[in-house]
């Protein structure tokens, strides 16, 4: 960590109380003229910092500002390393990590938006993403960080983004097979992970994994306004961002089992009707289990039917 993420840090958790520069530059080991250039670099981006007379410094008002640095400082200390990019407005993250990893971007690289023109979900859908009021962000995965559980890694997002909204607030958000999260009967999170192959060998060479999640969004375009909600509580995109990341690589570390019983727990559609498309024709059946694949189970009518991807809907 820099001697800027270090102080930050310090003065995040000393909730507004001021710290002095001497002390700041004891716990540091760093001089007086180094404490006092970093709270410079830290004001220059957009940091209110007060210096106190006789008491030090003390920090005002971070905002909700998103810097590699504020997210970096919430990272689980493995994860400190990680290359973090924080663009203003790009098309898509998802987009522009899968370029990313087909220009060699190193696993465990995190791109952050505060603000998507062409956000993208599953099956071509599109992701509303205003400024400043979501947070948008994609992780680049090599094999060494998810293994054998390629086909878990969505359902580990889902899984790692209720953690991350359980141990920041007091809310209780679900998971709708395969992977939306909802709060309160409204979607709140999208998740979408995209492959990217080796074209010389046709082997995987990456898995990029989108997040979209709607914090404090009011406005929602008219066609999913019904449908769409936010999670409503003011907390720093930062250290959103990087909770879900610590939470993500901790899930990539649990079994099969332990995935597939956190992913079942937060289920919003098991014991319930739900209806689906088989073949051009609407159906409708009971969610009665979640396989080791990831795969819905739903009897209905005809029997017991196997979901592996596709659309469900489910009364809330």
């Amino acid at each position: 960590m820099t001697v800027k993420e270090k102080l930050l840090g310090i003065l995040d958790k000393s909730e507004g109380k001021a710290v002095s520069g001497q002390d700041l530059a004891d716990s540091l080991g760093v001089s007086r003229t180094a404490v006092w250039k970093a709270m410079k670099k830290l004001a220059e981006q957009g940091y209110e910092i007060e210096a106190v007379r006789n008491r030090g410094y003390r920090l005002i008002k971070a905002g909700d500002i998103m810097t590699s640095d504020s997210i970096r400082s919430f990272l689980a200390e493995e994860l400190k390393s990680a290359k973090i990019i924080v663009l203003k407005t790009v098309d898509s993250t998802n987009t522009y990590a899968k370029k990313a990893a087909a220009d060699g971007a190193e696993s465990g690289t995190i791109i952050v938006a505060e603000h998507q023109t062409a956000g993208r979900g599953r099956r071509g859908n599109s992701f509303h993403s205003p400024d400043k009021t979501g947070l948008y962000m994609s992780v680049i995965l090599r094999h060494s960080q998810y293994g054998d559980n390629t086909d878990l890694l969505t359902i580990c997002a889902g899984c790692s983004v209720c953690a991350a909204i359980e141990k920041l607030t007091d809310k209780k958000p679900l998971i709708k097979w395969v992977n939306d999260v909802y709060l309160d009967g409204k979607k709140i999170c999208g998740i979408l992970s995209e492959a990217t192959a080796d074209i010389e060998s046709g082997s995987l060479d990456s898995i990029v994994v989108g997040i979209g999640i709607n914090l404090t969004n009011e406005e929602f375009p008219e066609e999913i306004r019904n449908k769409a909600g936010a999670l409503g509580v003011g907390i720093s995109r930062s250290c959103a961002a990087a909770e879900v990341v610590n939470q993500l690589y901790l899930c990539l570390r649990r079994s099969r089992e332990d995935i597939l019983k956190d992913y079942k727990e937060h289920s919003l559609v098991l014991n319930k009707d739900v209806h689906f498309v088989e073949n051009g024709i609407n159906k409708v059946g009971k969610a009665i289990d979640i396989d080791d694949k990831g795969q819905l189970i739903v009897i209905t009518d005809e029997g017991e039917k196997v979901l592996n991807s596709g659309e469900i809907s489910v009364k809330l």
